[in-house]
């Protein structure tokens, strides 16, 4: 590129740069995006479930993703148009929104010359980040709060949904493990609640009284040894 060049373009070498690597991401995303609006990929939502059937099947095309993959698809689209319009040219390139975005990318200067180009990477960006989210969604944080803390520990569970939903309280009860809760059985400090409960069901525990013991009797620590 020339100085001459550089002196019609509409942006910064850097923020040219920056286009450039984004683009040049996109093809990779597209079949994973595709995964996802498929069902071949594990979303943070659950699909919608098929009416009428007893099983728990998920149905296997996700809107949401979809959504997300036509919107990344426009977009390239607009750009590819706006560049096509203002510098007169022909788009022979493929359809595809991987076809696009290289075509985009081997056009870099002829959009950096286009007029109004400066909202091109963000807007861009925009929509390569909601297809990264889908494709690897953020993993759910549970806030603990009092009241939530309230509630769970009116529960009764087994000594595994104890563990289970200790880890989800965290400190100071994330030591709260099966191990643990045996251990305070066996010392006396916790029984399961009143059954009457069959054969094969696990003993029900209430787990207010299992984090109190907990709290109440202090692990011991080991000591190292030399």
């Amino acid at each position: 590129m020339t100085r001459d060049d550089s002196a019609h373009l509409y942006l910064e070498v850097p923020a040219l740069r920056e286009l450039a690597d984004l683009l040049a991401c996109i093809p990779g995303l597209v079949d994973d995006l595709e995964d996802s609006v498929n069902g071949r990929a594990r979303l943070g939502a659950a699909n919608t479930r098929l009416s009428g059937r007893t099983s728990d099947q998920p149905l296997p095309f996700s809107v949401g993703a979809a959504k997300v993959r036509d919107h990344l698809h426009a977009t390239l689209v607009g750009w590819v148009r706006l560049v096509c319009e203002q510098r007169a040219l022909d788009y022979s390139g493929p359809t595809s929104t991987a076809g696009l975005a290289t075509w985009l990318r081997a056009n870099l200067i002829a959009l950096a010359m286009t007029e109004g180009v400066e909202s091109a990477p963000v807007d861009i960006r925009s929509a390569v980040e909601a297809a990264e989210r889908v494709i690897c969604p953020p993993a759910q944080r549970f806030v603990v709060d009092d009241a939530s803390i309230e509630a769970a520990r009116r529960a009764r569970l087994n000594v595994s949904g104890i563990a289970t939903l200790a880890k989800e309280l965290g400190e100071p009860f994330r030591t709260v493990t099966v191990r643990r809760i045996q251990t305070l059985r066996d010392a006396g400090k916790v029984a399961p609640v009143p059954g009457p409960w069959a054969p094969d069901w696990p003993e029900l525990f209430l787990v207010g009284d299992v984090l109190d013991a907990h709290l109440e009797h202090p692990m011991r620590r080991r000591r190292a040894t030399v």
